[in-house]
């Protein structure tokens, strides 16, 4: 037997505990201890090294929590083992993606496109998406709508690629909409993915707004502040609501304070909507993308005119779906009460009506007019979502810039100076 041989005991018996600690790192990686999952997948590796399996999984935990040149390494050795695996090529061109080397990116996934995707079946949908990015980065936007309704083939209703292929018309609008690096200022971002109004907090203008992280509210006059955005635009364009009805049991003292503000009625529920009135529906964070869609879907079932605003967005934008209207801050938001106080209807209203008395207090939201003025013709970004003035949902064009005149979504009036 030669030596190193697989064949040999030792050999067989430092697999075997190689994939113990794989699978201990699989089970570590599902609680959520990724520090002690990436410990047992590198013993794994350092007893097995060229098992694809092993330098994936940590390529991919590296991957997520910052240590791309671990990340990198792990992928270039899968590659020598497999030279086209799918997820290490997939893999390896976001990396590069996310230090601008695009057509390296490129190049990686167009591999993976010219081996076959038809095995791949949904999984190509994020191969398609990441070759649109691409072509959105280069402002390449006929190419990028080819990539995003390829997505929509491999899997129908993809919300990333709905959104992307959605907003391309939005982002032809601005110059170099994306950075080097991908990245996009959060109100182009609303705007783009979602035809969506970004309000920004009391401290920013209302139009550079930064990409908070997690927020908290010290006190309800703070977050008054932020809700005084939302009301005076709404004052400004004449929305008149009946009804402000809170899109998940959490939200409940936001829809108080808000009706109270905008003299309407608070509901409880959607289910307590009547079929000619004009309502309001607020999420304080959209923990639950799915439950505070399904809560807009039924709204929009049972009334004739409906406005969707997000106070926080907990997940991208485009994971909501119907898309909200306006939201006021591109990030989770901690109120300055507890879950289970917001979610007792007894509570809910002492904290609504306190909300609702600093929110009288309010001093005016002095970005007003910029608002206004980013999202009106000429000059600004009318693509909305939405028609400001009888709160309509606008279906968003299926084809890039550069279509035929008359085809896809018309140029709205947007908000009118």
């Amino acid at each position: 037997m030669a030596q190193g041989s697989p064949a040999e005991p030792g050999h067989f018996f430092a697999r075997v505990l190689a994939d113990q600690h794989y699978q201990k790192g699989v089970e570590r990686e599902q609680r959520g201890d990724w520090h002690r999952a990436l410990l047992s997948y590198r013993r794994a590796s350092a007893l097995d090294p060229y098992n694809v399996l092993y330098l994936l999984a940590r390529g991919h935990i590296c991957q997520l929590h910052g240590l791309e040149p671990e990340a990198e390494d792990c992928y270039r050795v899968a590659l020598r083992q497999r030279p086209d695996d799918t997820v290490a090529l997939y893999n390896q061109a976001q990396l590069l993606a996310a230090r601008g080397q695009l057509e390296e990116a490129r190049s990686k996934l167009a591999r993976i496109v010219a081996g076959g995707v038809e095995a791949l079946g949904e999984r190509a949908a994020p191969i398609f998406c990441r070759l649109g990015d691409i072509a959105l980065r280069h402002e390449d936007y006929p190419t990028a709508g080819l990539h995003f309704r390829r997505a929509l083939e491999c899997t129908p209703g993809q919300r990333y690629a709905t959104a992307a292929l959605g907003g391309l018309e939005r982002f032809a609008e601005f110059a170099r909409p994306f950075d080097q690096a991908g990245g996009i200022r959060p109100k182009v971002a609303f705007y783009g993915y979602a035809g969506a109004v970004l309000l920004g907090l009391a401290e920013d203008d209302g139009i550079s707004i930064p990409a908070y992280p997690g927020l908290g509210f010290d006190s309800l006059a703070e977050l008054a502040q932020t809700l005084a955005r939302f009301t005076g635009l709404a004052r400004r364009l004449g929305w008149r609501f009946d009804a402000v009805v809170p899109l998940d049991a959490e939200s409940l003292p936001l829809a108080i304070a808000l009706a109270a503000a905008l003299d309407a009625r608070p509901l409880m529920g959607v289910e307590h909507c009547r079929r000619d009135a004009c309502v309001l529906g607020v999420s304080g964070t959209g923990t639950d993308p799915a439950g505070v869609c399904r809560a807009v879907s039924a709204l929009r079932r049972r009334t004739t005119r409906a406005l969707f605003y997000a106070a926080g967005v907990t997940h991208p934008v485009w994971e909501y779906a119907p898309a909200m209207q306006v939201a006021s801050v591109p990030s989770r938001l901690e109120f300055p009460w507890g879950r289970g106080e917001a979610m007792a209807p007894e509570h809910a209203e002492a904290l609504g009506a306190e909300l609702g008395a600093a929110l009288e207090r309010a001093a005016p939201d002095a970005t007003l007019q910029a608002q206004v003025a980013w999202y009106s013709a000429p000059g600004g970004h009318p693509r909305l979502g939405f028609s400001p003035t009888t709160l309509e949902t606008l279906i968003p064009s299926a084809g890039p810039p550069g279509t035929p005149a008359g085809s896809g979504l018309a140029v709205q009036p947007g908000i009118s100076v």
